[in-house]
C-alpha cells in the first residue's frame, strides 16, 4: 500500500535526521528524543493533513487517523451534509473514511466521463476484511472483477431472462404473488379496519418472486421461516454499517477481542443463518439431480448452474469460475439484491402514501380509470402520475445514501487528479437525485416533477435509482416492473393512513429504511366497471 510504503520511507527519513543530530550537537539524550520525536509528529501531521490530500480531488478536512468520520456521528440527515460538501467543493470531492480515501463524484457529466466512457479504469469493487469473511473470498457477483465477474454476470443476465425477466413470463410470476398478496390483505383487515404491519407482507410477496427464480420455492404468508430471512436481511444490512465495521476492517484482529467483537459475532451469526438456508436448498437440487436434466430446461437458477457444469464437463471444457463455493455465494448476492432493495423502496412507498392522502388520493383516481379486476404491464402508458409517484418514491426514498463502493483498476491521471490502484470512488447517486438544482425543494415529496406541461412521464438525466455503467444493477428490470404491479394493485384495491405521530426518519443502514411502523388498511369499495359498491 502507498500509504504504508510512504511511513515506512519516513521513518528512515527521521531516524537517519535523529542520530545525525545526536552526532552534531553535544546535548543529552533526552533532549535529542524529544526533537526526534516533534519531527516525526510534524512530518506526520504535514503528510495526514496536506501531502497525501493533494493528488485526490479537494474535500473536509480529516482528523488525523479518524479521518472524516467525525462528521458523521450523531447527523440527523446524511443527505444534507452530502449537499453541504457538493455545495462547498464542488461536483467531485474526497472524504477520509478513517485513513482510506473515499471519492465521491457527485455531477452527471463527470460520472458519465468516470463511470462509463473510463469504465475499464473505475468498475473494480472494493474487497476487505469483512466482505470477504461474508462472501469467504472474491465469490457472488457483486464483489467480485475481471473475467469471474463478467463470466458470472453473464450467467445470471441470460438466466434470469429465461426465466421471463423482462418478458410476459414475469409479469406471470409478479401477478401471482401480487394476487396472493391482496387475498391476505383482504383476510388480514377485515371489516374493522384494524393497523397492520404491512412491511412483513410485502416480504413474502417479493421474496417469492426471487425465491422462484433461484430455487422454484414459495412460502406461505404466514410462514415464518420466510419472516425469519427477511429479518436477516434488515439486520445484515444495518449491521454492517455500524461504524465498529471500520475497525475491523483496518484491524482484523479486533473481530477476537472481547467487549468489541459484538457486532462482529451478530454479523457471522447471520451469515451462518443465511448459508444454512443456501445450502439447504442446494442440497435438496443435488438430491433432486437427474441426468436427464442436462437435456432438459432449468426449473430454476440453481439446476441452471448444475447443468452448465456438467455441460462443460461432458464437452471436456474447462468450467471456468463455476465451482461450489461460487454457487453459494451468488445465490446469497441474488436472494438478497433481489429481496432488500424492493421490499425497502415498498416500505417507503406506502408509509408516502399514507402520509399523504391528496397524492393517494390522486394515483387511486386515475387508476379508477382502468376497468380491469389486475393492472397489467400494458397500462403503464395509460397511468402517468401513478409513474411519476413511483419515480418521487424512489427519488425520495433514496435507499442506497452511499452507493456501493467501486475502486480504481489501474493508476490512471485524469482531470488533474492522480488515482492509484485500489482506490475508493463512487457515483454518488444519492447527491444528484437529492440536488435543488435539478430537484426544486428535493426535501418536498411531490411526483409532479416528473410530469411534463402535457401530463407526460417527463425524463430526468439524473434520476437514477439503479447507478449507472457496468455496475448497473442486474435486476433493475425485475425491480422495475415488482414495483410498478405491486405498488398500482395495492392502490387500487386499498387505502392506507397511519397516525400523525409516525414519522418519515431514515434508518441507517446498507439501504436506508423507514422506521418500522403500522398502518390502517381498508378494502376500497369499487367494482371494475368503475360503480362504488355501498357497504
Amino acid at each position: 500500500m502507498p500509504s504504508l510504503k510512504n511511513a515506512i520511507l519516513l521513518s528512515i527519513a527521521t531516524s537517519f535526521l535523529y542520530f545525525r543530530i545526536m552526532r552534531t550537537f553535544d546535548v543529552d539524550s533526552y533532549m535529542t528524543t524529544y526533537i526526534y520525536l516533534f519531527i516525526c509528529t510534524t512530518f506526520y501531521v504535514l503528510y495526514e493533513l496536506d501531502y497525501k490530500r493533494r493528488r485526490l480531488p479537494n474535500g473536509p478536512m480529516p482528523w488525523l487517523v479518524a479521518g472524516n468520520m467525525s462528521s458523521f456521528v450523531n447527523v440527523k440527515n446524511v443527505d444534507d451534509l452530502f449537499q453541504s460538501w457538493k455545495k462547498r467543493y464542488g461536483g467531485i470531492f474526497t472524504v477520509w473514511i478513517g485513513p482510506i480515501p473515499l471519492v465521491m463524484v457527485s455531477d452527471l457529466p463527470t460520472i458519465k466521463k468516470y463511470f462509463i466512457q473510463h469504465a475499464d479504469a473505475f468498475s473494480n469493487r472494493w474487497r476487505n476484511f469483512v466482505t470477504d469473511s461474508i462472501m469467504e473470498g472474491s465469490n457472488g457477483i457483486v464483489q467480485i472483477d475481471g473475467d469471474k465477474w463478467r463470466e458470472q454476470r453473464r450467467f445470471a443476465l441470460h438466466t434470469l431472462r429465461d426465466f421471463g425477466v423482462g418478458r410476459p413470463l414475469m409479469e406471470q410470476m409478479i401477478t401471482l404473488e401480487v394476487t396472493t398478496l391482496m387475498s391476505h390483505m383482504e383476510k388480514s383487515c377485515g371489516p374493522n379496519c384494524k393497523e397492520l404491519q404491512l412491511c412483513p407482507s410485502i416480504a413474502v410477496c417479493v421474496g417469492n418472486i426471487i425465491n422462484n427464480m433461484l430455487f422454484g420455492l414459495r412460502f406461505n404468508q404466514d410462514n415464518s421461516y420466510m419472516h425469519r430471512l427477511h429479518n436477516l436481511l434488515d439486520d445484515q444490512s444495518h449491521t454492517v454499517m455500524q461504524p465498529i465495521m471500520g475497525a475491523y476492517i483496518a484491524f482484523p484482529i479486533t473481530t477476537k477481542v472481547p467487549m468489541i467483537n459484538g457486532e462482529w459475532n451478530r454479523l457471522m451469526g447471520i451469515k451462518k443463518e443465511l448459508l444454512e438456508f443456501l445450502e439447504g436448498q442446494i442440497q435438496k437440487h443435488r438430491d433432486g439431480w437427474r441426468d436427464e436434466m442436462i437435456e432438459q430446461e432449468p426449473e430454476d437458477l440453481t439446476y441452471a448452474y448444475m447443468i452448465e457444469v456438467e455441460k462443460r464437463k461432458r464437452n471436456g471444457e474447462n468450467v471456468g469460475f463455476f465451482d461450489d463455493q461460487q454457487l453459494k455465494m451468488l445465490l446469497l448476492d441474488l436472494f438478497f439484491a433481489g429481496m432488500e432493495t424492493t421490499v425497502t423502496t415498498l416500505k417507503w412507498a406506502f408509509l408516502l402514501m399514507a402520509k399523504d392522502q391528496h397524492v393517494q388520493k390522486r394515483v387511486q383516481e386515475e387508476l379508477d380509470s382502468i376497468s380491469q379486476p389486475m393492472i397489467e404491464i400494458q397500462h403503464r402508458t395509460r397511468l402517468p402520475y401513478v409513474q411519476a409517484t413511483i419515480n418521487e418514491i424512489q427519488r425520495i426514498a433514496n435507499i442506497l445514501p452511499i452507493n456501493l463502493l467501486r475502486t480504481v483498476a489501474e493508476d490512471i491521471d485524469i482531470d488533474g487528479y492522480q488515482f492509484h490502484k485500489g482506490d475508493l470512488i463512487i457515483p454518488q447517486i444519492s447527491i444528484l437525485m437529492n440536488d435543488p438544482e435539478i430537484f426544486e425543494n428535493p426535501e418536498v415529496f411531490n411526483p409532479s416533477r416528473f410530469l411534463d406541461d402535457g401530463m407526460n412521464v417527463k425524463k430526468i438525466d439524473e434520476f437514477l435509482p439503479f447507478s449507472i455503467g457496468r455496475r448497473q444493477c442486474l435486476g433493475e428490470s425485475l425491480a422495475r416492473a415488482e414495483l410498478y404491479l405491486i405498488f398500482a394493485n395495492l392502490m387500487q384495491n386499498f387505502s392506507f393512513e397511519v397516525a400523525d405521530e409516525v414519522t418519515t426518519e431514515r434508518v441507517l443502514g446498507l439501504t436506508v429504511s423507514p422506521v418500522e411502523y403500522s398502518c390502517k388498511i381498508t378494502r376500497r369499495d369499487m367494482d371494475h366497471n368503475q360503480n362504488f359498491v355501498k357497504p
